[in-house]
């Protein structure tokens, strides 16, 4: 560019030659212009040796007294020319000063994030030269990089003290940098890693390749009040390839194929996601647990955050969104009733109760799951067998998904709607609504059943009970259902007809089935009811049925408990006559 201006002013000053007449002048003429060139090199020079130091000076001042002291930096080579307005960067690396980070974590002023970028070689083009040196300014039109590894690091705020931010950016470089202005960054194919201070208990995020485009950069006292921007950012495009994870005890991995975010549309999408155990076959799986722990695999094809606030996450750990749309979700879950229980506490661990105990804030208007398929299959102690429960095309909408105590005090219910089939396509219903401002895990669960057959309820009664079902036609299974951390209530109907149970037992042996004759004869002749309502006209119900929790028991087990509590009673005869 300069050279092209040189030569123009070269070609000027022929045409001027040419126009004026007389030697004398046209002599002073070829002086000052020989003069003014002999200026203009002499000044390439000098700024050609000044550019570098100022960089460097520049890099320093917005890498540790723009980070309050809290980054070191190393750098290995930097290449400025003048005349390019170019720079090339190499063996870059930004890491935390132990000693300040100690500092700044005893007075609880960590930054949400902290950072650590090793970068082989950086390109900046287009930096505005005279900008630099004689009006502190750094105007640049794009910087891009293929070789770098950033690690983030999240930092959990002290939850009863109060937290000290420190000084803006833009505040902190002044006054040795006034404005910084970049029309674009581009980071194409660095490795990312996430992860939380606490590396004992939180999980890590690894992605092999990432790539970031930044647009319209603007670093200043104006900007920072600029609610359109993402920091001090106007238009962020992100997206992350092949992430891998694996929770602390390596005994679960995750992966995904994209994760795309654009604060334009301001949308965050995972696509072909997939959480599973890292011992895929059930064997070696529980040889390795030792106990009833349930082996869950779940995937999707693509989760979509709508109005997602990135700043909010970055700077306030804060999830906030209008909706979550889960398409086609896969949940496949197994238990081995074989092995020894598992004795754990399930006490405050209710859906909305790990809502409440997140770390993050969570604040989503609703979520929407399409099209869900659920198949739990468990192995039964005695019989060895194993039983299948499956939900299909289930649709799932869930309004208030919150944790944060100021939307809790507007509005403190979270209710969750389910439609779908059951045991192969039976019509099913049901309603969860959780009380977020409860203190002891209230609930309340209602629902609906159309439609089952002996057939159906075999795949589970056969492996996991003995018990097989003749006949059985089932019309409707309703219930109302309340309850908290220690027990549920309730009411439950059922109506149904040709109801008859053959009790079996299995040959040791052989492995052969056969039927109890004389023990399926006395429970169907004078324990079980074989029809609701009975001849009489009249509808046997269970009210109330009333079910205390163990505490190893999860929230859907004390549901179905209750409700089968409340079916056993109906069949049983023992229930209440309408």
């Amino acid at each position: 560019m300069w050279l092209l201006l040189l030569w123009h002013v070269f070609i000027v000053y022929l045409s001027m030659l040419k126009a004026v007449k007389g030697k004398v002048l046209r002599r002073f003429l070829l002086y000052l212009v020989g003069f003014l060139f002999f200026i203009f090199i002499f000044l390439i020079i000098v700024a050609e040796r000044m550019v570098e130091p100022i960089i460097k000076d520049r890099l320093h001042t917005l890498i540790v007294q723009g980070s309050d002291s809290l980054y070191t930096y190393q750098l290995g080579d930097l290449d400025a020319s003048f005349l390019g307005g170019s720079v090339e960067v190499e063996n870059l690396r930004v890491s935390v000063d132990s000693n300040r980070y100690r500092q700044l974590q005893a007075r609880n002023a960590l930054p949400s994030l902290t950072m650590q970028i090793d970068m082989v070689k950086g390109h900046i083009k287009g930096l505005g030269v005279f900008a630099l040196i004689f009006s502190k300014k750094i105007l640049v039109h794009e910087i891009f990089t293929q070789d770098a590894d950033v690690r983030l690091i999240r930092h959990k705020k002290e939850e009863h003290t109060a937290y000290q931010r420190g000084q803006p950016l833009w505040k902190a470089i002044q006054p040795v940098i006034k404005l910084i202005d970049i029309d674009h960054i581009e980071l194409d194919g660095i490795k990312l890693l996430y992860k939380h201070a606490d590396t004992s208990e939180s999980m890590k995020l690894q992605f092999d390749t990432c790539y970031a485009a930044f647009d319209d950069i603007r670093i200043d006292s104006l900007s920072s009040l600029d609610e359109s921007r993402v920091g001090f950012t106007r238009d962020i495009a992100m997206r992350f390839r092949d992430l891998k994870f694996r929770t602390p005890d390596s005994t679960v991995k995750m992966k995904a194929e994209e994760i795309n975010y654009s604060s334009k549309d301001k949308i965050l999408e995972l696509v072909d996601f997939k959480v599973q155990p890292t011992l895929k076959e059930k064997e070696a799986f529980y040889q390795a647990v030792g106990v009833q722990k349930s082996m869950n695999v779940i995937s999707f094809e693509r989760a979509r955050l709508t109005n997602f606030l990135l700043d909010r996450f970055v700077h306030n750990y804060i999830i906030s969104a209008d909706s979550l749309l889960i398409e086609q979700p896969e949940f496949h879950f197994y238990t081995d009733k074989t092995y020894p229980a598992l004795l754990e506490s399930k006490m405050g661990k209710y859906p909305h109760q790990n809502l409440l105990n997140m770390d993050a804030t969570v604040q989503i208007k609703g979520m929407a799951v399409r099209k869900a398929n659920l198949t739990y299959v468990e192995r039964g102690e005695k019989t060895r067998e194993e039983g299948t429960l499956t939900l299909n095309d289930v649709d799932i909408s869930v309004s208030n998904i919150t944790n944060d105590s100021l939307l809790i005090q507007r509005n403190p219910h979270c209710i969750a709607n389910i439609r779908g089939g059951i045991l192969g396509g039976s019509p099913m219903e049901m309603q969860f609504v959780f009380y977020l401002d409860s203190t002891n895990g209230r609930f309340d669960a209602k629902g609906s059943i159309q439609g089952i057959s002996a057939r159906q309820l075999n795949a589970l009664a056969v492996p996991l009970a003995n018990t097989r079902l003749q006949s059985f036609n089932m019309q409707q299974l309703r219930f109302q259902l309340s309850g908290n951390d220690y027990e549920a209530w309730g009411n439950v109907f059922m109506r149904y007809n040709n109801l008859f149970v053959l009790i079996q037992k299995k040959d040791e042996e052989t492995g052969q089935l056969s039927t109890k004759k004389f023990l399926t004869k006395i429970i169907n002749k004078y324990t079980l009811q074989d029809s609701n309502p009975g001849p009489n006209g009249r509808e046997r119900t269970a009210v109330p049925v009333i079910r205390a929790r163990i505490t190893t028991q999860s929230f859907f087990g004390l549901i179905w408990k209750t409700i089968f509590t409340g079916m056993q009673t109906i069949m049983l005869n023992s229930g209440r006559m309408e």
